[in-house]
């Protein structure tokens, strides 16, 4: 039997296949060259990084689908704002004049590799520059734990590694006294977290210590395994992973078995929040293995002051928002 449409259908369909292997190829050098054009780049910029006077190391991400631009460098030698300015001029000059596509950088003195102030291109010589200059080395001086400022505009974040140091570090934030309507304040230790919207106020460090000193005590038979605090502009919310003895399945998490015991912990938080003087959101869980973080985590009860609790939340139906609601009523909440 003959070929169908004879011998120009079986040349013609030959040069269809050849054309789309010849463009892989042309495409396939496309690509290699677009990326060794940008390794090279990358290093370019980084070796003229390097000859500048206070960039003691410098690294120049090169872009791909999966890494953005960025430009980390560690910096020495440098004792004042001005001077940082300066350094930040002379990157950007770098960074430009070698057509580098919109960047983040990471910014942070040699002797100090734990501090990490983060910014884009946009912000050097911007009007905010001077401020969070001054911010960045005020904090970082006067801090214990390591520091990640990150500052774009309308959303500036300044992130605290305390670990034991964490009661000394939101003191000083307090004496710096700096923040905005968008600034976010976040303090870390083990199994702590402390996150304030805008300036952190002496009222705010009242806050923080009435509740490491109540919250997690010893002498209480259901402490706070780890907590989280934050105060916002209008409420406070503190959400409590609530130490209970052993293993405790959901449904065996009744009030009649733990409410005198978990009562005395939620009136310790309640007593340690009313410093504030803001509403109050309360959150309680449990982990179904306490030695394993990442077992299920059952929120057993939470309540918002001025609110009644959310009908159908807890689908097990144990009636401890119910509670907590009155308990908190009780306590004058």
């Amino acid at each position: 039997m003959g070929t169908f449409g004879g011998r120009r259908a079986v040349a013609r369909a030959s040069a269809l296949v050849a054309i789309p292997v010849a463009l892989s190829v042309v495409l396939s050098a496309g690509v290699l060259t677009g990326c060794t054009r940008a390794l090279d780049q990358a290093h370019s910029i980084q070796t003229k990084l390097g000859r500048i006077n206070e960039v003691g190391d410098a690294t120049v991400t090169t872009p791909s689908d999966d890494r953005a631009p960025a430009i980390t460098v560690s910096y020495t030698g440098v004792g004042s704002d001005r001077e940082l300015a300066r350094l930040l001029t002379a990157i950007d000059r770098v960074a430009d004049e070698a057509d580098y596509p919109p960047y983040r950088l990471h910014l942070g003195a040699a002797d100090s590799p734990g501090d990490t102030l983060v910014v884009d291109d946009t912000f050097i010589g911007s009007e905010a520059e001077p401020t969070v200059l001054t911010t960045w080395r005020r904090v970082t001086g006067a801090l214990l734990g390591d520091v990640t400022y990150s500052y774009q505009p309308g959303n500036e974040t300044i992130s605290v590694e305390s670990g034991p140091a964490v009661a000394h570090d939101v003191g000083e934030a307090s004496r710096v006294g700096y923040g905005f309507h968008d600034t976010t304040w976040t303090f870390r230790a083990e199994g702590t977290t402390f996150v304030v919207s805008g300036r952190i106020s002496p009222t705010d460090v009242v806050l923080f210590q009435a509740v490491q000193r109540s919250v997690s005590s010893e002498s209480l038979p259901t402490p706070a395994r780890t907590w989280r605090l934050e105060r916002r502009t209008d409420h406070v919310l503190l959400d409590l992973d609530v130490s209970l003895p052993g293993p405790v399945a959901p449904e065996r998490l009744t009030i009649a078995r733990y409410g005198d015991d978990v009562g005395r912990l939620v009136q310790a938080a309640l007593g340690a929040v009313r410093a504030e003087g803001l509403p109050v959101w309360l959150r309680l869980h449990h982990h179904a293995d306490p030695d394993d973080p990442s077992s299920p985590d059952d929120v057993f009860a939470y309540w918002v002051s001025g609110q009644q609790p959310v009908r159908g939340r807890d689908r097990l139906m144990r009636g401890w928002d119910q509670w907590l609601a009155a308990l908190a009523r009780s306590t004058g909440s």
